[in-house]
């Protein structure tokens, strides 16, 4: 996810030539058996970020929402932060997957929350203001992790955050690819030390893009690295994840936000949006990110096949 994307208000006049206003009609689609009940209630217009999982999450919702009957517009693939939000915010589209830590970190300018409850009803409560709901979150948390080499993690029996600090402080040599940005962030690296109570030396760690942890680590041209929880590459390359078992980093739990509008209009959506929220662990959606990256299966096939698989679609 980008997470440090600026927050800007300016593009909502961009929007407004593009991007049709819920509610009117347009490419819309509904079931026929539903199109008399839902005549004169507003078009839900699905929006959603550009990358993989935003994707796949945005192309589910409206998916399953056209085959539950509802008047849908597909605009997934919208734009990121600085593009989504305000179209949500200004009525250009009535529904979006958002992360908790991305609103109360980058709109709400909020310290960290390390507490998936605590953030989440933070940032709901916020946006009840706004009339933007945010429905239940998934189990699915896109937030940093620490990875290692499958051999390295099997050799010094590393399977949380702890056991790699204990070896360090042993005088262990390993090499970590971090990331500049994480370096200086207020909850990265030095906060990770201090929950921790140990420092990572400085001469092992090597400040690289964020994805370039995934391919040096493949390379075994490092022992350690930066991951994001649900990056398909971390299955792919055989890597693995430890467990941050001091809960060092900030919560991005993903949940879907809905216009108080639409929600007002169909009440049944939430219990049916908390069907397909609670299937998305961090293992499902990297399997399902990684049918896309990896398998290069399309986003809409993906989508389908997971939706008729769990019964949610036929």
């Amino acid at each position: 996810m980008n997470k440090m994307v600026k927050y800007g208000l300016a593009v909502v006049l961009i929007l407004a030539l593009t991007v049709g206003i819920v509610g009117c009609g347009g490419s819309s689609q509904s079931n026929s058996s539903t199109t008399a009940k839902n005549e004169n209630k507003p078009t839900i217009v699905v929006g959603s970020k550009t990358f993989t999982e935003a994707l796949l999450l945005g192309t589910m919702t409206y998916q399953y929402l056209q085959s539950l009957g509802y008047p849908v517009e597909n605009k997934v693939g919208l734009g990121e932060l600085a593009v989504i939000r305000p179209a949500l915010e200004s009525k250009q589209i009535g529904a979006y997957w958002e992360y908790t830590g991305t609103v109360l970190i980058n709109v709400m300018k909020h310290d960290p929350s390390f507490d998936e409850k605590e953030s989440y009803n933070l940032v709901k409560e916020w946006d009840a203001k706004n009339n933007i709901i945010w429905l239940d979150y998934a189990p699915l948390n896109d937030t940093y992790a620490i990875m290692a080499r499958k051999d390295v993690a099997d050799k010094y029996n590393l399977k949380s955050v702890s056991d790699l600090f204990a070896q360090i402080n042993k005088g262990e040599k390993l090499k970590f690819i971090t990331a500049q940005e994480y370096v200086e962030r207020p909850d990265g690296l030095t906060h990770l030390e201090t929950v921790y109570g140990s420092k990572y030396p400085r001469d092992l760690c090597v400040n690289a893009a964020l994805n370039i942890s995934y391919e040096a680590l493949k390379a075994s041209q490092a022992e350690i690295g930066l991951a994001f929880t649900t990056d398909a590459r971390i299955k792919a390359y055989g890597l693995v994840t430890l467990t941050d078992d001091k809960k060092a980093f900030p919560v991005y739990n993903a949940a879907p936000l809905f216009r108080k509008e639409i929600i007002d209009a169909y009440p049944q959506i939430p219990e049916q949006m908390k069907k397909l929220s609670s299937l998305l662990d961090n293992d499902t959606i990297m399997e399902l990110n990684k049918a896309v990256d990896i398998d290069k299966k399309s986003v809409e096939e993906v989508s389908k096949e997971f939706l008729t698989k769990k019964g949610l679609i036929k």
